[in-house]
């Protein structure tokens, strides 16, 4: 009997000496494939810093390089606040989502519905435009309102974040939908896709309209306090706002300053940290989640592979479907990328932003996959 219960505790013990040296191995190879790809991508120039995050299996591993402030040897950590950019629509699209489910809304609602005014511009031949055409970005809506930010950011020049930020200062959700009223569609709606900003800040304020809640109030109760984000808002409180990147535009030697977001923040608007990211990855990793199967559902066809489902970029190739999405603003740029078939994500998040850091961060991500698929 002794001798079978000494067995039994030695077995345990060897077992699980095993399984934490599995672990312990899969996590120093994953810390590799960071640090080897986080290397290379800030040895490109005007790169300053860079975070990553990975979600593999239910484990989140996080490195973070190079420096936030130039010359000041201060690299980011796990608690550095980011503005995500773009990647906030997709948190949009779950609020979407969730208000189909909940019926509040419909895809094939017009828009119109939801707005104050007749708003009889929202149309083409008798076409109005739908949800579905606004989280789909085939509304026909223009890339921003004011209609001064279109083309702003093609122009590369130095002035640039300070010239954003002035239309900003100068904008309002009231002058917003006075703008709206003097939008020209010319096509049917659904018909072409067309990125469009104003699109998903068109969003945010029919959001609150059905929920009578301001979006950062949505925010705390569908992310900060269900999901443990609790820097994922659009508003910072005093002590987050401190922990706040300010980046670079192209290759400027001083900070850009961090966008206003005058009207509800639902196109880029959202701050998070690198392990907001993993919350969210693993939220998004959750298959069993209603809203989560609603909001990655293919809805347009841009161009095979590629599908948009609620703001998501569906994309489908040898790694099975995938969902993907990038944010940039003046200072900062981001990349974000969920793979169901290998319950894995990755974030990679630098402090700079340039035309050719989308590429730069996406084939670094595109890097990592391949070799940790390999491994």
């Amino acid at each position: 009997m002794k001798y079978s219960l000494l067995f039994k505790a030695l077995f345990l013990i060897v077992s699980f000496g095993t399984s934490f040296s599995q672990e312990n191995s899969s996590g120093d190879i994953i810390s590799g494939i960071i640090q080897k790809n986080a290397q290379k991508f800030i040895k490109n120039k005007n790169i300053n810093s860079v975070s990553i995050g990975i979600y593999k299996d239910g484990q989140v591993y996080t490195e973070h390089f190079g420096e936030i402030i130039k010359g000041k040897n201060n690299p980011p950590n796990d608690n550095t606040v980011y503005e995500v950019g773009s990647v906030s629509k997709t948190i949009t699209g779950y609020l979407v989502a969730k208000a189909v489910l909940e019926q509040k809304i419909q895809l094939e609602d017009d828009i119109r519905i939801y707005l104050e005014g007749d708003y009889l511009n929202l149309e083409y031949n008798s076409t109005p435009i739908s949800i579905r055409n606004l989280i789909t970005h085939t509304s026909g809506l223009p890339m921003f309102l004011p209609f001064k930010m279109n083309g702003l950011y093609e122009k590369l020049t130095e002035e640039v974040p300070n010239e954003y930020l002035a239309l900003e200062k100068s904008y309002s959700k009231e002058k917003f939908l006075a703008d709206l009223a003097s939008v020209s569609i010319t096509a049917k709606p659904g018909t072409n896709y067309l990125y469009s900003n104003a699109g998903t800040e068109l969003i945010g304020k029919i959001l609150e309209t059905i929920y009578h809640k301001s979006i950062d109030e949505l925010l705390k109760e569908n992310f900060s306090t269900k999901f443990n984000t609790p820097t994922a808002q659009i508003k910072l409180d005093s002590i987050q706002n401190k922990k706040l990147v300010r980046g670079y535009w192209m290759n400027s030697q001083t900070t850009a300053p961090n966008n206003l977001n005058p009207l509800w923040g639902t196109a880029g608007g959202i701050k998070m940290t690198i392990i907001d990211m993993m919350e969210y990855v693993e939220l998004q990793l959750n298959n069993k989640n209603p809203i989560i199967s609603e909001s990655h559902k293919a809805l347009y066809e841009v161009r095979s592979p590629l599908n948009i489902a609620y703001f998501w970029r569906v994309w489908k190739d040898k790694y099975g479907t995938s969902y993907n999405h990038h944010g940039g603003t003046s200072g900062t740029q981001n990349w974000l990328f969920i793979y169901p078939k290998y319950n894995l994500g990755i974030s990679i998040i630098t402090n700079q932003s340039g035309p050719k850091t989308p590429n730069l961060l996406s084939k670094t991500a595109q890097k990592i996959l391949k070799e940790l698929i390999k491994e």
